[in-house]
């Protein structure tokens, strides 16, 4: 790892692309769905290039989570077949599994039922130095509770300051919250259902709800953009991605990810305290050269920095 590298550079090589203006990432409180471009792609052999250079970043990303023991939760939400579970296989197959878990949510069970509808997210909040990765999220309750009814308008309204609420109390603790909505059009939908139905081997994707819910579509689109509209804050806004090109939204998403929970992030690995290396080199017999000296520059700067706060405090 390079020294001093950023955990959200997300410079690819000599030929990379400026993220911020290839994806377009909309953050706003105002938009509207017809607003986002269907035509974002990007070529197959610059695919394969930066899909490589953003995937070693992710790696070293969640390495420096778990030596800085920071946590982050990522909500990918979106049309059915817009390809959430693409993403997340190209993110999470790069990292160590010890430290990342992937929460596919469905319909509450019998007891989620009767709990508050936020509880079984709690349960799944990573611990320091941990991502949490979610397929569909809490924001079910304002999405298809809404649509399909099965939460009323007093509730699902409700919800929004208890969302609001919720992230606010995660950010608080140190939690970095990425959310994420990939979106398709109808016609885009539809193509890809009949792909499904022609492969054997994801045919158990799509379901009678899955094609029942095409006829609830403006009712689907007034939710999203009142979610965005209403959820969106600071620490934690939505990042609307178009996916009608695959390829496109998994670039569009590494981005997105690696920017948000890299942001101030370094890196550079932490050397190992003098005192451990002088425990080492008696249980080991040596240690490897150099690494005294570099440890004891890294305390010394440790110690000064530490000083410097420490009498600014006082003045």
């Amino acid at each position: 790892m390079a020294s001093g590298k950023s955990g959200s550079d997300t410079d690819t090589g000599k030929d990379a692309p400026n993220w911020r203006d290839l994806f377009a990432v909309w953050q706003t409180n105002g938009f509207a769905l017809a607003d986002i471009p269907a035509d974002a792609d990007i070529d197959g052999e610059a695919y394969e290039e930066h899909l490589i250079a953003l995937q070693d970043r992710i790696r070293e990303l969640q390495l420096a989570f778990l030596y800085n023991r920071l946590k982050g939760v990522i909500i990918f939400e979106g049309w059915d077949a817009a390809g959430k579970g693409g993403i997340i296989r190209r993110l999470s197959s790069v990292m160590d599994p010890r430290a990342v878990r992937v929460w596919p949510i469905s319909a509450p069970d019998a007891r989620e039922r009767e709990e508050h509808y936020l509880q079984r997210f709690w349960r799944r909040l990573p611990a320091n130095g941990e991502l949490g990765v979610f397929d569909r999220s809490w924001y079910g309750r304002v999405l298809v509770e809404r649509v399909e009814g099965f939460a009323d308008r007093e509730a699902w309204s409700r919800a929004y300051d208890e969302i609001n609420s919720f992230e606010r109390a995660l950010a608080a603790d140190g939690f970095r919250l990425v959310k994420i909505f990939l979106h398709i059009s109808p016609e885009v939908q539809a193509k890809r259902f009949l792909e499904r139905l022609d492969n054997p081997l994801k045919r158990w994707k799509l379901t009678p709800d899955d094609l029942r819910n095409r006829d609830k579509w403006g009712a689907y689109e007034d939710a999203i953009e009142e979610m965005v509209r209403r959820t969106s804050a600071p620490d934690a806004p939505w990042h609307v991605i178009p996916s009608h090109s695959k390829k496109f939204a998994r670039l569009a998403a590494l981005h997105t990810i690696i920017e948000t929970l890299g942001a101030g992030v370094s890196l550079e690995p932490p050397l190992p305290s003098p005192a451990f290396l002088d425990e080492a080199h008696a249980a080991l017999g040596a240690i490897p050269d150099g690494l005294m000296a570099k440890a004891k520059d890294a305390a010394a700067d440790d110690a000064a920095v530490a000083g410097t706060d420490s009498a600014g405090k006082k003045d």
